[in-house]
């Protein structure tokens, strides 16, 4: 299928960018959340993309962006302090394993199903969130979290990176504040910096299994619209760095109710 690409699909792209870069900057979640909607309900159908492919290539292409979003937000938040790099390094290898695996069942699925399981996902991540009292945020006292503890997060998160194309924010700065102690806005810093390596690795198989496809349109690699990454991915990258220095200096109680917010309204909107 060939299509070229109007100004206005260029200014979707760019607009996307802009408002994934500072979003998952600001919330460490690599801005999956809000894009994989932007993507399926505004920028491809715009672009007439086949309902054949629409939701992987939303997906796919999800992922894609968020590598240079969340190089550029970790490097951020690595400069203020909030990065732990062995708890990212210990999320990381069973995380990559685990992208990979989940971005190759998600393309086994219908696009219905998967948008559904998406939408669900989310509101219990916000539901929980919301529900969960003062946290160790508000302590500065925290120990270095346990390695097995923190390998089998890491597994989990890289497979709901893979699977939901997220990037893995939204499962991880849940489960690293809830299970390992980790304050909020070091929660934020490590996982942004872990998306990077997840995304990269659950693009790769959004590309490696989206290949053949007779319903892609014209720059898709796989299930990743390379013009569309390149357009969203460099404002994204400025936007990013802008996010993560915001969000240093928010309360850390806030920044948690932003961002649960966030997960039930795109949730909600995934579902209906």
């Amino acid at each position: 299928m060939i299509m070229e690409i109007s100004f206005f699909n260029i200014f979707q792209f760019i607009v996307i960018g802009m408002a994934v870069g500072f979003v998952g900057g600001f919330l460490g979640v690599g801005g999956g959340a809000i894009m994989i909607p932007l993507l399926h309900y505004w920028a491809f159908p715009a672009m007439h993309i086949s309902p054949e492919v629409i939701v992987h290539l939303s997906f796919g292409t999800s992922l894609a962006i968020i590598i240079p979003t969340s190089l550029s937000s970790s490097w951020a938040h690595a400069k203020i302090g909030n990065v732990n790099w062995r708890v990212v390094f210990l999320l990381a290898i069973p995380g990559i394993l685990g992208s990979f695996l989940g971005s190759t069942l998600a393309t086994l699925l219908q696009g219905p199903l998967l948008k559904t399981l998406f939408g669900s996902l989310l509101i219990i991540l916000s539901g929980q969130m919301l529900l969960q009292g003062k946290g160790p945020e508000e302590s500065e006292k925290h120990s270095s979290p346990r390695s097995f503890p923190t390998l089998i997060i890491g597994l989990l998160v890289g497979l709901f990176s893979g699977f939901f194309a997220l990037g893995g924010g939204v499962v991880a700065i849940p489960l690293l504040v809830r299970f390992l102690g980790i304050p909020i806005h070091r929660a934020v810093g490590i996982s942004i910096a872990f998306v990077f390596f997840a995304s990269l690795v659950g693009t790769g198989g959004y590309i490696i299994n989206g290949f053949g496809n007779p319903h892609l349109p014209r720059f898709a690699l796989g299930y990743v619209h390379t013009l569309g990454w390149v357009l969203a991915g460099i404002p994204s990258i400025f936007l990013a760095h802008r996010g993560a220095q915001l969000a240093h200096k928010v309360r850390p109680l806030r920044l948690r109710r932003v961002f649960a917010g966030l997960l039930m309204v795109v949730g909600i909107r995934m579902l209906f």
